[in-house]
C-alpha cells in the first residue's frame, strides 16, 4: 500500500503575517470575485516612478485586523514568536502598506523599491529599535511641504525615509528616489491609495519585468505575469493566476499541474483525518487563453477550527 506524505500546514494568523512582512521591508532595504487585473499606472505612479511599476503589493493591515476570523486578538492556539507582540505593536496604527517595484536592466542592484505604509504607525517605537536606531542618528531634512527626509543608506543604493505630516511613512530606494524626492518637496499629503480589488487583504502583481529578473521563465516556459488575491472572510478564498506568452505555454502548463494535483485527494484526506475541516476546502483549476488560476476557496472554517484549537497543528 502506497503511503501518502501528509504535509505540514500552518493557517495563517493574517495580523503577524503582515507584521512580518512590514519588518523586513523597513530593515531588509467560496464565491467568485473578479480577478487582479495587470495594475494601469496611476497618474502618480508615472509621476514617482517614471512609468508603470514591474510588480505592486497592497496589503490591507487594518482590515486583516478586523476580520472576524484572520484577524483580532491572538489566541492561545496561534503560533506565537517571542518578537511578535513588539511587532504589532508597531504596525497598531497602520491601515495598509503599498510596496511598488521597478526593474532596471535585468539588474536587482540597479531597480527601485517604493514602500508606502498609511496611517500612523509608531515612529518612535521604530526610532529607538536596535535594529534601526542607528539609521535615524541624523537630524533630518524638513522639505518645504512640511515631510521629513532621513538618509538611510548603508551602501551605494541611495535610500531615503520620509515621514510625512500626518504620520504615513514612504521608504524610497534606488534610481527612482530623485522622482520621490521631486514630488514630496512640494506635496505633503499622503499619495491617492493605489488600486486594488475591493475585498482583498492581500493584492499582489508580478509583470513580466521582474519575472525576467526571477528567472522564472527558465522553469516555466513562456511565464509572463502573476496576480494573487487573499481576500477575506467574507469571500473566504485565495485566488493565483499566471499569464503565458502563448495559449500553448498555458496548455503546457496546466497539464503539468493537473498531473501533480492527482495527489490530491488522497493528500487532503490525510489532513482530513487529522482535521476534518480541511474536507470542505474546495480547490478549482482553470485556463481561459493565456491565462490559468487557481482557487482554495472555503478557508474560514478551516483556519477558524485550528485558531479555535478544535484541531491541533504540530508543535
Amino acid at each position: 500500500m502506497t503511503k501518502t506524505r501528509v504535509p505540514t500546514v500552518h493557517p495563517p494568523n493574517m495580523p503577524r503575517f503582515l507584521a512580518w512582512l512590514c519588518l523586513v521591508l523597513l530593515v531588509g532595504c467560496g464565491s467568485a470575485s473578479p480577478r487582479i487585473a495587470s495594475p494601469e499606472a496611476s497618474d502618480w505612479e508615472a509621476q514617482v516612478l517614471g512609468g508603470a511599476p514591474d510588480a505592486r503589493l497592497i496589503l490591507q493591515v487594518e482590515e486583516a485586523n478586523a476580520d472576524p476570523v484572520y484577524g483580532g486578538p491572538p489566541t492561545a492556539y496561534d503560533r506565537r514568536d517571542p518578537k511578535d507582540a513588539e511587532l504589532e505593536a508597531l504596525l497598531r496604527g497602520v491601515r495598509s502598506i503599498e510596496l511598488w517595484f521597478v526593474v532596471d536592466d535585468r539588474n536587482a542592484e540597479r531597480s527601485s523599491l517604493l514602500v508606502l505604509v498609511r496611517g500612523k504607525p509608531d515612529f518612535e517605537a521604530l526610532r529607538r529599535h536596535p535594529d534601526t536606531r542607528a539609521l535615524f542618528a541624523r537630524k533630518p531634512e524638513q522639505l518645504p511641504s512640511g515631510v521629513l527626509a532621513y538618509p538611510v543608506s548603508e551602501d551605494s543604493t541611495p535610500v531615503v525615509f520620509y515621514l510625512l505630516p500626518s504620520g504615513s511613512w514612504v521608504i524610497a530606494a534606488g534610481r527612482i528616489s530623485g522622482r520621490v524626492r521631486y514630488h514630496l518637496f512640494s506635496h505633503g499629503g499622503d499619495p491617492p491609495p493605489a488600486p486594488s480589488e475591493r475585498d482583498a487583504l492581500m493584492a499582489m502583481w508580478v509583470g513580466p519585468g521582474a519575472v525576467r529578473l526571477a528567472e522564472v521563465e527558465k522553469s516555466a516556459k513562456g511565464f509572463q505575469e502573476l496576480s494573487l488575491a487573499i481576500r477575506s472572510s467574507r469571500s473566504g478564498d485565495m485566488e493565483l493566476s499566471a499569464k503565458f506568452a502563448s495559449e500553448k505555454d498555458a496548455k503546457a502548463a496546466l497539464a503539468s499541474i493537473q498531473e501533480a494535483l492527482k495527489q490530491l485527494p488522497a493528500a487532503q484526506k490525510a489532513l482530513a483525518d487529522q482535521c476534518p475541516a480541511w474536507e470542505g476546502v474546495r480547490f478549482g483549476l482553470e485556463r481561459e487563453g493565456r491565462t490559468l488560476s487557481g482557487r482554495v476557496s472555503n478557508l474560514p472554517p478551516l483556519v477558524r477550527a485550528y485558531r479555535t484549537g478544535a484541531c491541533h497543528r504540530d508543535r
